[in-house]
C-alpha cells in the first residue's frame, strides 16, 4: 500500500513540474483500482471478521468507531478523486484531492498500528488470533478464486 501511496506523491511533484499528464491519470486510477480491490478486501476483513470479535470489548469502543468512519471517509474520498480523474480535472482539485486521499490513507494505517493492533493480544487469545488470520486468508482465496 505504501508504495501506491509512494508512487502518487511522486506523480503528483512530477505533474507539478510539468509531467505527463496521461501518465499521472493512468497512475492516480491504477492507484485506485488498487484500493478498490486489495482495499476493500482489507476492510470487509476487519469489519466481517475482527470488529465483531472486540466491538463489546470497552477498550475498543473508540478505536472501532474511529476506523469505521475512516473507512467510510476513505471510500468516500476514493469516489471523489475517481470523478476526477473521469473529468481528467488535472491541477489544484486532483493535487489536494490527491493529497486528502494520501493522508486518510496513512492515517487509517497509523490508526491500526498505533492504536489497535496493540491492543489485540490483550483481548483474544493466541488461537483466536491464528482463527482469525486462517479465516482472513481462507476468505481471500475464496474471493480470487471466484474472480477468475
Amino acid at each position: 500500500m505504501e508504495v501506491r501511496l509512494a508512487a502518487l506523491v511522486d506523480s503528483m511533484n512530477a505533474l507539478g513540474r510539468g509531467g505527463d499528464v496521461d501518465a499521472h491519470f493512468g497512475l492516480v486510477s491504477d492507484t485506485l483500482d488498487y484500493f478498490a480491490a486489495e482495499g476493500a478486501v482489507h476492510e470487509s476483513l476487519e469489519e466481517a471478521l475482527l470488529f465483531p470479535r472486540i466491538s463489546s470489548l470497552p477498550q475498543f469502543k473508540q478505536i472501532l468507531s474511529a476506523l469505521e468512519f475512516q473507512h467510510r471517509m476513505n471510500r468516500a474520498e476514493a469516489e471523489g478523486l475517481r470523478a476526477c480523474v473521469e473529468r481528467r480535472a488535472a491541477g489544484t482539485e486532483l493535487r489536494r484531492s490527491s493529497v486528502r486521499f494520501i493522508e486518510m490513507h496513512r492515517g487509517h494505517v497509523v490508526a491500526e498500528e498505533c492504536a489497535l493492533f496493540p491492543l489485540l493480544p490483550s483481548a483474544l487469545t493466541p488461537k483466536e488470533l491464528d482463527e482469525l488470520s486462517l479465516e482472513a486468508r481462507r476468505r481471500v482465496q475464496a474471493s480470487k478464486a471466484g474472480g477468475r
